[in-house]
């Protein structure tokens, strides 16, 4: 496999001391950890090791050790790669859809004050969405199942807090005897229902610690759904 011609790390290690300089008030603890990490990953400072063949006695330069910080996208590799096969392992034969419950950047201030809690409702809220939304024997009349992950970034490294879910084109029926289908390959739930429902869902969550926190009295969710095979995203 051949090195990239610019890496993460190379970044780090040329403007990271500005970078630091810069931001150092508003980083934590744990964030500058990581970047330690990422800056040190395959360097002199962690040490090294040599290879030897057992068989031919060739002995390969000096490498350096790795990080192995799970913040380090180049020690991640190989433990992304075993855990996208473990997935595979369990995927349905169906479609699936990839469908993006977002909060809006008026919520920040409590994402950064309360994160556990924070995270903890909108896992919540977008949990009882799909399941309540497909259950709707108008919709899918079914129980569905679906891999729900965060994200806290957006693509120019801002925060943005939003939920990427892997939702099967399908479910159970209620007496787990058959598989019913959605009724397009393309089609999973309406997305005007499933972004009422979210913003019911999520005002309510949120209702408690918005009023300790913001002062925010309403609360728009936008939600995104992509069929398969589709290299758009069709944005609510």
């Amino acid at each position: 496999m051949m090195r990239p011609a610019i890496e993460v790390a190379d970044i780090v290690r040329a403007k990271g001391r500005q970078f630091l300089e810069r931001f150092k008030a508003i980083f934590s603890f744990q964030q500058r950890k990581a970047f330690r990490a990422v800056e040190r990953c395959r360097t002199r400072a962690l040490g090294g090791h040599k290879d030897k063949c057992a068989d031919c006695q060739f002995e390969a330069p000096i490498s350096y050790n790795s990080c192995r910080s799970r913040c380090c996208p180049k020690c991640q590799a190989q433990a992304r790669r075993r855990w996208v096969e473990a997935q595979q392992r369990d995927l349905l034969n169906t479609n699936y859809f990839h469908v993006v419950f977002t909060v809006p950047h008026q919520l920040n201030p409590l994402a950064l004050t309360t994160p556990r809690r924070f995270f903890d409702l909108l896992f919540e809220a977008t949990s009882q969405t799909l399941i309540e939304v497909a259950a709707d024997p108008k919709r899918l009349g079914a129980e569905n199942g679906f891999l729900a992950i965060l994200h806290t970034w957006s693509q120019n490294l801002m925060p943005h807090y939003h939920i990427h879910c892997v939702v099967p084109a399908g479910g159970l029926s209620t007496d787990h005897r058959r598989w019913i289908h959605t009724s397009h390959p393309l089609f999973l739930l309406p997305i005007p229902v499933l972004r009422t429902v979210f913003r019911k869902s999520s005002s309510t969550e949120f209702a408690g610690s918005t009023a300790r926190d913001c002062s925010i009295a309403e609360v728009p969710q936008p939600i995104s759904v992509i069929p398969p095979g589709s290299s758009k995203w069709p944005l609510s």
